[in-house]
Order: structure tokens, then sequence, then C-alpha cells
């Protein structure tokens, strides 16, 4: 029975793939030509009435095979959904529509060949094929059947099944019409996935990609999570077509909310619809984590992926069209996102590897020289401070300068060995000890003053931030003319700000520069820049996201 099962379905195969390996035009034209052929075999052995016409719908019927014989011989090479095959089936429909009112009108035989029209028209056009096929049907169809009503034998009712008819079956082409469109534009689409994965700025990326994905599917919103293979940190990625939402996942939060919620997704390849249980458990995951909830909708379905780094699900809301290719499509697009994060990690890590061998080949630089002139000057500066002891105090200072900047230099040197350049560190401490150092370097008043409770940040941020009040001071004192410079810092929900006052003429206007270096290292961290220039001074405003600048 297997075998017999196995072969039928082998068969049933090939009949598959003979009918989508042939030319549409060559079976419309051969479907047209066995048309005509049993037609003239059906009035050859039952003539049909009335007898008056016999010999015109012999006429018209032997037009239409020489008609068939032609277009099979000499076919029109045009593309098969050329606007120049419109007039072929208008003619069809036209001798068919006659021969029908020769044989009998409404009672005709020749109504049941119509419906080739619609079929030949949906297949080259689609849904826009079956619409004009089926308004040419009925068109027919009164012409044929208004002259037979009104010739004293009344026959409305097969009129109106006959006009139900075709629109039924105008629907239902209509349908496959619509879906193979669907298909096809759907299927362009995931061949145009976005190709510049990890170049520039990666939530902007990832918010293409989600947006693409929805494309595909037409969905409400799109839910994406992905961890790390080894240890359960990652991110959630929350699409909707306002934007997107990227939080990241730390292992607390993996073990609390997740397993709090019993939610699998990650663990499944294969596309399934998502149960009503799920769904509660990922609206609370996305309630715990401040994210918005998914609207009402009708169903949603869901994907795992896995891959060397990273394993994740993707979770689409009432996409469009059937769920079984909401499954198929969801399938796809899950594999093919988590190839593109591995391929972004990968991309990353390269970047990185050539970032840190250019580091450490200036570090060397910097070491083998600048380090060791600074070096050189420091020990003058204390030996002409032992012979000079009325400028041994501003020696001092200078003294104190230049060992600051060694520090700084070696922190760098050493920077691209250190494991915990990313671990937290007390920011408000050492921008306090930055204000102090920029006070004595310029000979101004710094002051510094943070706003809210003290916080934690990672090292290299911390770096950046000293370097930004660094150059905003000495912008301040050396085109600014100011004396006195105000540093500032508040944590504003998840963005810091930053800002830098003086008392000079300002960078803006005449006499100043605009602050171009600002500018560019705040759009290294993916923050922005606002100048409040007045006669008071200038004021600097630097507003960093952490977590892009993260």
């Amino acid at each position: 029975m297997g075998r017999t099962f196995d072969a039928t379905t082998s068969g049933l195969s090939w009949a598959r793939n003979a009918l989508l390996v042939t030319d549409p035009n060559r079976l419309i034209s051969y479907g047209r030509l066995f048309t005509a052929i049993f037609a003239v075999v059906a009035i050859y052995l039952d003539p049909t009435q009335p007898t008056r016409y016999r010999t015109e719908a012999q006429d018209v019927l032997s037009i239409y095979l020489v008609m068939a014989i032609a277009l099979v011989a000499v076919p029109i090479r045009r593309p098969v959904d050329s606007p120049v095959h419109f007039a072929v089936h208008a003619l069809d429909t036209a001798i068919l529509g006659w021969l029908a009112f020769l044989t009998n009108e409404l009672t005709s035989p020749f109504f049941s060949f119509l419906p080739f029209t619609l079929l030949a028209m949906t297949v080259r056009w689609g849904f826009m094929g079956a619409l004009l096929g089926a308004v040419m049907l009925e068109l027919v169809l009164f012409a044929v059947g208004i002259p037979d009503i009104l010739d004293g034998e009344s026959e409305l009712n097969v009129l109106i099944i006959r006009s139900v008819y075709f629109l039924v079956c105008a629907i239902l082409l209509g349908y496959f019409g619509a879906y193979r469109e669907s298909s096809r534009e759907r299927l362009a689409r995931l061949a145009s996935w976005p190709m510049d994965a990890g170049v520039g700025d990666q939530r902007g990326w990832l918010a293409e990609l989600c947006g693409h994905s929805g494309a595909i599917t037409g969905c409400e919103s799109l839910i994406l999570i992905w961890r790390e293979q080894d240890e359960p940190t990652g991110f959630i990625a929350h699409w909707r077509r306002e934007g997107l939402r990227l939080l990241p996942l730390d292992p607390a939060t993996f073990r609390s909310v997740f397993a709090e919620t019993r939610l699998d997704f990650m663990d499944r390849a294969r596309a399934s619809l998502v149960s009503s249980v799920e769904m509660a458990g990922l609206t609370h995951v996305l309630d715990v984590l401040g994210l918005p909830r998914p609207r009402p909708h009708d169903y949603a379905v869901r994907s795992g992926f896995s891959g060397l780094r990273f394993r994740g699900a993707m979770i689409v809301i009432d996409p469009d069209g059937r769920p079984e290719d909401a499954l198929a499509l969801t399938e796809i697009i899950a594999a093919r996102t988590g190839s593109e994060l591995e391929h972004v990690e990968l991309v990353a890590r390269r970047a990185d590897s050539a970032r840190a061998e250019e580091r450490s080949r200036l570090a060397q630089d910097l070491h083998d020289s600048v380090l060791q002139d600074l070096t050189a000057t420091s020990l003058k500066l204390r030996g002409l401070a032992a012979r000079q002891p009325a400028a041994a105090q501003d020696l001092k200072a200078i003294e104190e300068l230049v060992t600051e900047q060694q520090r700084r230099i070696r922190r760098f040197v050493e920077k691209q060995r250190d494991v915990d350049a990313d671990l937290p560190t007390d920011m408000v401490e050492d921008l306090r000890r930055q204000a102090d150092l920029l006070e004595k370097k310029w000979g101004v008043s710094v002051a510094f003053d943070w706003h809210g409770r003290a916080t934690q940040l990672p090292r290299n941020l911390v770096e950046e931030v000293i370097a930004l009040f660094s150059e905003a001071t000495a912008n301040a004192v050396r085109h600014g003319a100011a004396t006195r410079v105000a540093l500032e810092a508040r944590r504003v929900g998840s963005a810091l700000e930053l800002g830098v006052a003086d008392n000079g003429r300002g960078l803006g206007r005449a006499g100043g520069v605009s602050p171009a270096s600002l500018r560019s290292r705040a759009m290294q961290l993916g923050g922005s820049i606002a100048l409040d220039d007045s006669s008071d001074g200038l004021r600097v405003t630097v507003v960093i996201p952490l977590e892009v600048a993260a």
C-alpha cells in the first residue's frame, strides 16, 4: 500500500510539474483548439435547434475552428500578460456568444464554453483578468438572454442562474488570481532583503529589517527575541509601524521574566500558531519590560531560529492572508533573520579586531614617542624647580599637568589590554577630578555639578564624556575668552544630558567658531547637540541616549 501511495504521489507531482513548465500561451491556444474540435463533433453527432440557423451556426463554428488552428500554428509572440491578447479573448467571447444566440439562446450548449474566456483571462492577468472576463460574460449573457425573455417564452430563471454562475466563477477565479499576485509580490520582497547588515547604525538596520519583514507578512507588529547560546543575555525588539523599541536583556531579566511565563519560543524551530495562553504570557513580558502591548488581533505566528552564536524567536502579530502562508513566511523570515544576526556579529567582531590592531599600533607609537618626551619634560621641570626656588610653585603646577597627560596617554596605551573597560565606574567622582584638572590647566574657574542620584556607567563611556567636557572647556577659553565654565550632567530616563555654560563671547557669534569637534563627538555617541548663545555667554547641551552609546 505504501508503494501504491508513493507511486500515486509521484504521478501527481509529475503532472503538476508538467503543467507548471508549460507555456501559458500554448496551453490557452490548445484549450481553444480542443473547445472548437469538440464543438464540431457535438454539432455533427447531435445538430442543434432551431434548424433554421443550423447553417449559420456551422459557418461560425468553422470560422472559430480555423481561428483556433491558426493561433496554434502561428502563435502570438508576446508575453503572457500582454494587452494584445485581450483582443483575441474578446473575439472568443463574441464568437461563442454568437453561437449561443444561433443555437437556442439561453439553453444553448455553447454557454458551457463561455467560461473558457474567464479561465484564460485569469491565467493571463490574475484578479484583474477575472474581473474583466466576468464583465464580458455578463454582457454577452444579457445580450443573448434579454431577447430570449422578450420573445414570449420567458426563461428568466435560466438567465438568473447563469448570471450567478458566472459571478461565482469570477469570484473564485479572482481569489486564485489575487493569491498568485500576492505570492509573487511576497517572493519579490523576500528576494529584495536588506543587504547592508552591520553597516552604519545597527539599530537602524534592525528597524529596516523588521519593517521589511512586516511588509512581507503584512503584520500589525513584530517581536524579535534573541540571546547568547551559552548564557541568557540578549535583546528583545518590538517593531510596530510607528517605530522600533529595542531593550537589552541581562541574565536576571531572562530568568525572572521568561522562566516565570514559561515561554519556550526559542526552543521551537518550526513555525506554529501562538496559543491564547502563550499570548497572555508574552503580553505579561511586554508589560514587565515597559513595551507596548499587541493590539487586538485574529492570530499570531511564531518561529524559532538557532545559529553558532545566537538563538531566538520571531513572533508575528496578525499577519495578512491565510495562516498556512503566514507559517511558511514566518519560518523563512525567522531563519533569515537569525542568519543576519550572526552575520552582523561576525562583521562587528572583524571591525573590532581591525580597530584593536590600529589602536595597538597607535598606542605603541605614542609610547615610543610622545610618552617618552613627556617623561623627559617632567624630569627637566623638576630639575628646573630645584634650581629656581622662586618659580618652583608654577613649575610644579606645570609638571602636574604634564604628569596627568602622561597618565591619560598611559591609560590609552594600556586600554587595548584592559578587560575591565566596559565595567561600570563612578562617573561623578571622575568628572569632579576632571573639572579640577581643567581648572589648573586653563587657569579659569571650572565647576562641576551632578543633578540627581549618583550613577555608574561603563568606563569607556565616561572617558568619552571627559573628552567632550575637555573639548568644550578648551573652546570656551581659547575661542570665547571665558573666565568661568560650569559643567553639569544629569540622568534623564534612558539618556545622559550634559551641559557646558561659559561667560565668554560665544562660539556662534562673530569672533567665535562653530563647535564642529563637539558635534562630531556627540554624533559618534548617537546623541544630539544644541547651542544657546546669549549676552551672558554660550551654553552647550548634549543629549546622549545610553542604549545607543553602549
